[in-house]
């Protein structure tokens, strides 16, 4: 269990995936600031739209998170600050604290399942990575993005498919279900149907194209 301050937004984090986020409401400023001075650590937490506000008038929360560590903080002149989150772990809301003017919550990690190391009839570890790897590279390309078409092989089984869901322009629901899924072997296999999926389509509109005219606007 560890302390953090929150940061609840419409945006989703993923482990390993970094996002960029402007501060500046008062509130955040000073979370910001209490931040820079600990662990440099703050949980981007998603609203709950769908559920009513707390008793205090706060808006709800999904169940997940994710810490982010401030790697990169450039402050302004009039007290805002651009900042640069990568996502850490995943975890839960375990009981809301007080005394800040931002909301501080004690959170517990939430670990996922590792992918298989392998079964009778169905794709292991290796696999599964080889077959994720292969399907961004040749979306990317299809599309004239062949600069995102690499997904480092020094990349975690975790890192490995977040990153690649990151490059799919995904919005915020789609991103949250992907966090919220509790096994590595889950989102794996999600994220492969929607690059699937893109490149189906890529591949029903490629005869239509025009020769010459770069694939993402044809």
């Amino acid at each position: 269990m560890r302390l953090l301050p929150l940061f609840p937004l419409e945006a989703v984090l993923l482990p390993q995936t970094s996002l960029p986020f402007h501060v500046f409401e008062p509130r955040y400023r000073e979370m910001l600031a209490d931040a820079l001075e600990g662990e440099r650590l703050l949980g981007l937490h998603t609203l709950d739209a769908a559920a009513p506000p707390l008793p205090d008038g706060r808006p709800a929360l999904l169940p997940y998170g994710c810490a982010g560590e401030i790697v990169e903080h450039e402050p302004l002149p009039d007290g805002r600050s651009n900042i640069v989150l990568r996502g850490v772990f995943r975890y839960r809301v375990a009981a809301e604290r007080t005394g800040r003017a931002y909301r501080l919550a004690e959170v517990e990690e939430a670990p996922v399942r590792p992918l298989p190391a392998g079964r009778e009839g169905g794709p292991g570890r290796r696999d599964l990575r080889r077959a994720l790897a292969r399907s961004v590279e040749r979306l990317a390309v299809s599309v004239g993005r062949s600069g995102a078409s690499h997904l480092p092989a020094s990349l975690s089984d975790e890192g490995l498919v977040n990153e690649a869901a990151s490059r799919l322009g995904l919005g915020s629901e789609d991103r949250y279900a992907l966090l919220a899924m509790d096994a590595l072997e889950e989102r794996y296999s999600w994220v492969l149907d929607q690059v699937r999926s893109l490149q189906l389509r890529v591949d029903l509109l490629a005869p239509f194209r025009r020769e010459g005219l770069d694939p993402r606007w044809n």
